[in-house]
């Protein structure tokens, strides 16, 4: 059954994301190299086929997983998903992208290894955006970091890499062909991203100004991301003294959470976050892959 995702999405759905228990991922640090995120195979697929050339500026239109063990995430994603692999190689490194029946979803490229030797794996989402090059001096001028220089992909577009003010790691892309439309979302998409860090507000202002994203609180701490008319993302506090790493979460669509719980759990990921029900009578579940990389399943209220 495919979903609209503005159904799922409402301005309840920010304020219950204040999780305490996410101080339990703080494994999920990760060193970013520049190096690293540019080892990436310079012919990768579209973003969407056949081409529209149509963009809806601030949505989440891919997501990358820096992984240091590649293929034990690009299996642990296909089995949970039903997701196909398909690994691109070129002079730079290699690239897995990983599908679901309607296309692309996600890749994954390697990360760099830790001192401690430690296997570890981080999600990145990307927004669409026209002006990177702009975006890259807004990035610098709120205290945030470049990892990856605005870079060309032939048949992907154009994408760079930053790190905002508190350290979360996101990306923005300039598609070639156009932005996947708004509309139905089907089983194992990605259709939603929520950032934790410390001040809600003051990367609200942040992404507001270096990717475009309007803020709304609706009288809580949490804020609510909006960009080309639909929500789009949220930022949740991380609340208490904890060692945890601000970072973007993924949202992927499920039906039957219960059972794509126990199936995650199965192949080893821990569950961080008991599912919860949503204002909108969504349920979430967070949960940390086999190598400590954070995601999210959200399953629709029923009807």
């Amino acid at each position: 059954m495919a979903i609209n995702p503005s159904i799922l999405v409402s301005r309840r759905f920010v304020t219950p994301m204040n999780f305490p228990a996410l101080r339990l991922f703080a494994l999920c640090a990760l060193l970013v190299s520049a190096l690293a995120l540019n080892a990436i195979p310079p012919r990768v697929p579209a973003l969407i086929e056949p081409a529209t050339q149509e963009y809806l500026s601030g949505k989440i239109v891919w997501a990358d997983v820096l992984s240091t063990e590649p293929n034990t995430t690009a299996r642990f994603y296909s089995a949970l998903f039903g997701w196909s692999s398909r690994t691109l190689a070129g002079e730079s490194g290699k690239y897995t992208v990983l599908s679901n029946e309607a296309g692309p979803v996600v890749g994954i490229a390697r990360g760099p290894d830790r001192k401690d030797g430690r296997a570890v794996a981080r999600w990145v989402p990307f927004f669409s955006h026209r002006t990177l090059h702009a975006a890259e001096l807004a990035v610098a001028s709120e205290g945030g970091k470049v990892l990856a220089e605005t870079a060309p992909f032939p048949t992907r577009g154009s994408q760079l890499i930053a790190m905002d003010a508190e350290g979360a790691i996101f990306g923005l892309m300039d598609s070639s062909t156009g932005d996947p439309a708004d509309g139905t979302v089907i089983d194992g998409s990605l259709f939603w991203a929520n950032l934790f860090v410390e001040s809600p507000a003051d990367a609200a202002r942040f992404y507001r100004l270096v990717a475009g994203l309007n803020a709304s609180s609706n009288g809580s701490s949490s804020q609510l991301l909006a960009a080309s008319g639909e929500n789009r993302a949220s930022i949740s506090p991380i609340e208490g003294k904890t060692s945890v790493t601000p970072t973007w979460v993924p949202f992927f669509r499920v039906s039957g959470m219960d059972r794509k719980l126990r199936i995650a759990q199965r192949l080893g990921a821990k569950l961080v976050v008991q599912p919860q029900t949503m204002g909108n009578g969504m349920r979430v579940a967070i949960l940390s892959d086999t190598l400590g990389g954070v995601f999210a399943l959200a399953q629709p209220k029923a009807g």
